[in-house]
């Protein structure tokens, strides 16, 4: 009886290292990928706004399409934070930045934002929570840069 048991022990064991381990090793592996080629959309985006001043639909719609495309399902937003120079009643000056809801100009000294988040969790936070109990944290990116 025991040469039964340490059989079935034996192919469980078997099964956990041929079979999950590397699919779980593989299925992370993905999900780095995935997150940086949406984290060199989000730099690329930025590059470009911050070097042009100016924000086309065109633009805007290769950017969703762009960070929706590598097998995550995310939300995009686009923010621009308009500087505003105030006086501080002592002869100088201070800067504030005010969100608005233009976001197809810049104007020198702009900030633009870009959030990026994960709306679902993807293959391998599935798989690391169904097999280990483990949830690692949805995708989450949020990037600025300002405009020259």
């Amino acid at each position: 009886m025991s040469d039964f048991l340490n059989r079935l022990i034996g192919l469980f064991l078997v099964f956990i290292l041929l079979v999950l381990a590397p699919l779980t090793i593989h299925s992370l592996s993905t999900d780095l990928t995935i997150k940086r080629s949406i984290l060199n959309e989000i730099t690329n985006f930025i590059d470009k706004v911050t070097d042009t001043a100016q924000v086309t639909e065109a633009q805007q719609t290769d950017f969703y399409i762009g960070c929706s495309s590598y097998g995550a399902i995310v939300d995009v937003q686009i923010k621009r934070y308009i500087r505003i120079v105030n006086p501080d009643g002592m002869g100088g000056t201070y800067t504030s930045y005010a969100l608005t809801d233009n976001i197809l100009h810049f104007n020198q000294g702009d900030i633009v934002q870009v959030e990026v988040k994960a709306i679902d969790y993807t293959g391998a936070q599935k798989l690391m929570w169904y097999f280990n109990k483990i949830f690692t944290p949805k995708l989450e990116f949020t990037l600025a840069g300002m405009v020259r």
